[in-house]
């Protein structure tokens, strides 16, 4: 989009108000043809001295408007961009703290519940877990092996001197190892009605 600026030239001594040339810059090239061909007409209208169109960008010092703010709204922006630091550092500092206490209480929690000492690092943590895991799962695998067991065994020693005597027991021996391991609100034995 075209812009319109105004080079102020020196003043001379007879010149009632101060001259000028009319700068617009950012012209596409059919304004630009349009503008070469009526300059004087701008020129008389505007009472500029001359008419200058470029396509490019021009920019004119004396229009810099930036060195003339005052030094009050120079230094204000970054004092809010301080200050807006200032508070984003306190807020994390605020939650790296609660996060610190918040991790200390489940550390207390967990270090409690494994019966070890709340000095302990997060790796003895980890291990003593991964340890009662090791031996759960070690126990589990035991538990359905002992309910798995068939009530009669698959070989047998054939000198036995009383096989069926050996028969019963074993199968009273399964029956109590799966008794041992039910339940405490179930049942171990099967009731007897009459």
């Amino acid at each position: 989009m075209a812009r319109l600026q105004i080079l102020e030239l020196p003043e001379g001594g007879s010149d009632d108000r101060p001259p000028f040339i009319l700068v617009i810059d950012q012209v596409d090239d059919d304004l630009a043809q349009d503008i070469a061909s009526w300059p004087e007409n701008i020129a008389k209208r505007t009472g500029a001295r001359q008419v200058l169109c470029f396509s490019c960008t021009i920019d004119i010092p004396a229009n810099d408007t930036t060195a003339y703010l005052p030094e009050v709204e120079a230094q204000a922006e970054p004092r809010r961009d301080d200050e807006r630091a200032i508070q984003a550092e306190e807020k994390l500092k605020a939650f790296m703290k609660k996060r610190y206490v918040i991790e200390q209480e489940h550390k207390a929690l967990l270090t409690d519940a494994l019966g070890m000492d709340r000095l302990r690092d997060w790796d003895d943590i980890r291990n003593a877990a991964a340890g009662l895991r090791q031996e759960r799962d070690a126990q589990a695998a035991a538990i359905e092996r002992v309910r798995n067991k068939p009530t009669k065994p698959e070989v047998m020693n054939a000198q036995q001197e009383h096989p069926t005597v050996w028969m019963h027991g074993y199968h009273c021996g399964v029956l109590a190892a799966r008794g041992a391991l039910a339940p405490r609100n179930e049942p171990t034995a099967k009731s007897t009605d009459a």
